[in-house]
């Protein structure tokens, strides 16, 4: 009988389960900025300067906890949302137009993170899918405890990112004059553990409630018969 109402309790419960977030944390601003020179973009709004007030900030949760003792690791396909801030653009899982091209990561023993080796988040400006070329894009990008932006950039080459997903740039404009970029955006990292529903599996509901105190009367119902 026990085994039986343990086991409900548990089918009960397994409708949620634990994945891991991370906060990006900023520990100070960009310390170099090449903003834009010729802005030939149409319209001219897309270009904008960055700051030297601007810096790094974001978020990110994983469908699961992460792995221990990985090194270089590439989990962005696991990645359930996300959301990047340069202070000029958001670049976030909820805009249909947002890419995370990669998240390689590296932990301890525990599965604690010890390093975000490369995130690289793009946001298309321009364009509607399948992008190309000619369309324009902003891109949020974190390698170690730096964060750099760019802002409006050309693309140079279209494709499917480390992570999986299509459809995203993969490589900026250099010579673009219209562009701005900033560099070495100091940032920390910590995490907590985050409930992630796994599939819409109600949680316990009346009829859930009456089967387990039905379960628990025929426990107690046994166990006095035992006594006698």
């Amino acid at each position: 009988m026990r085994k039986i109402l343990l086991g409900t309790v548990l089918a009960l419960a397994a409708g949620t389960s634990f994945g891991a977030t991370v906060n990006i944390n900023s520990t100070g601003n960009y310390a170099s900025l090449q903003n834009y020179t010729n802005c030939t973009t149409t319209p001219a709004s897309l270009c904008a300067n960055f700051l030297t007030t601007n810096n790094v900030t974001g978020t990110f949760t994983t469908a699961g906890n992460l792995p221990a003792n990985a090194s270089n690791l590439e989990i962005g396909s696991t990645v359930t949302s996300y959301s990047f801030s340069t202070g000029l653009d958001t670049v976030a899982s909820t805009d249909a137009n947002a890419r995370l091209n990669t998240l390689r990561i590296s932990t301890d023993a525990s599965g604690n993170l010890t390093n975000v080796n490369l995130m690289q988040a793009v946001l298309w400006l321009t364009g509607t899918a399948p992008h190309t070329t000619a369309d324009r894009f902003t891109a949020a990008v974190i390698s170690g405890n730096a964060g750099t932006a760019t802002h409006n950039s050309g693309c140079q080459t279209v494709g499917t990112g480390n992570s999986g997903v299509t459809n995203t740039c993969l490589v900026s404009t250099v010579t673009d004059t219209s562009r701005s970029t900033a560099n070495a955006s100091p940032v920390s990292f910590s995490m907590a553990a985050a409930a992630v529903t796994a599939s819409p599996i109600p949680t316990v509901s009346e009829w859930g409630l009456i089967l387990m105190a039905s379960l628990l009367g025929m426990f107690g119902i046994a166990r006095l018969r035992r006594q006698r």
